[in-house]
């Protein structure tokens, strides 16, 4: 079995199709297995989320999912991120609401746990430091965990004292062992790591392994579609420079 990992959509529908196009080169999958925020930010929500359902696919729900329907306030996000949730959430159906709802915050399938923001707490939590990493080994019961919401790839081991992080090359595959992980594969729609192309990885059961992705899509028409369907100028700004 070969799974796609996508995290943090974002409703950027070129990115998304450029991700599927890139993994059909590489081998292909099976499944797609999504960490969360599929919607907001970006300008196609609605055709993100009937592209993710033609596929055999396992999702979870994140944040901006949550917000998309009114299940979460958006009191804690920033302005921009706010303007974009209440504008997705105009543009949904019933049915993409039904989808969105449905989504659990959690699942373990194949040895993973899969969450969008942490295990320890699947909506917010960033794992983006060490004790933060260290005490979600404590809450997950596989070998393995993928998370999203910070668009940042990395992966993550426990050692006696504290967590690692450790790089996450590009087009290398990774053995996976017995040593449990914590996986990040990066945004797929709004990269904040420098660089602009999509991030995204592949887990492939039958060799063990996991690799880590990059694909370049047509920014400047997503850019477009924001800025015609009045998303925030700032928000479209940042696709350039994946920050």
């Amino acid at each position: 079995m070969r799974a796609l990992i996508v995290s943090d959509v974002h409703s950027n529908l070129e990115a998304l199709q450029s991700v599927i196009a890139d993994a059909g080169t590489r081998g292909g999958f099976d499944r797609i297995w999504s960490l969360g925020d599929l919607v907001g930010y970006g300008p196609d929500p609605g055709a993100c989320i009937d592209l993710m359902r033609k596929y055999d696919h396992v999702g979870v729900a994140g944040n901006h999912d949550l917000a998309a329907f009114e299940r979460l306030s958006t009191e804690a996000f920033n302005v921009y991120a706010a303007a974009a949730a209440e504008w997705t959430m105009k543009q949904l159906t019933k049915d993409h609401v039904g989808y969105l709802n449905g989504l659990p915050l959690g699942v373990e399938t194949d040895g993973f746990t899969l969450v969008h923001g942490s295990p320890r707490d699947p909506v917010w939590e960033y794992v983006v430091s060490v004790a933060t990493a260290t005490v979600n080994f404590q809450h997950f019961d596989t070998p393995w965990c993928l998370v999203g919401h910070s668009h940042i790839s990395f992966m993550c081991t426990p050692t006696e004292k504290a967590a690692t992080f450790l790089q996450f090359p590009i087009d290398e595959p990774i053995t996976l062992t017995d040593q449990r992980a914590i996986i990040n594969p990066g945004s797929l729609g709004q990269p904040r790591d420098g660089d602009p192309s999509s991030s995204y990885a592949i887990y492939d059961s039958e060799a063990g392994t996991v690799s880590h992705h990059r694909s370049e899509y047509d920014i400047a028409k997503t850019q477009e579609k924001m800025l015609e369907r009045g998303l925030p100028q700032y928000l479209a700004d940042r696709l350039t420079h994946g920050r």
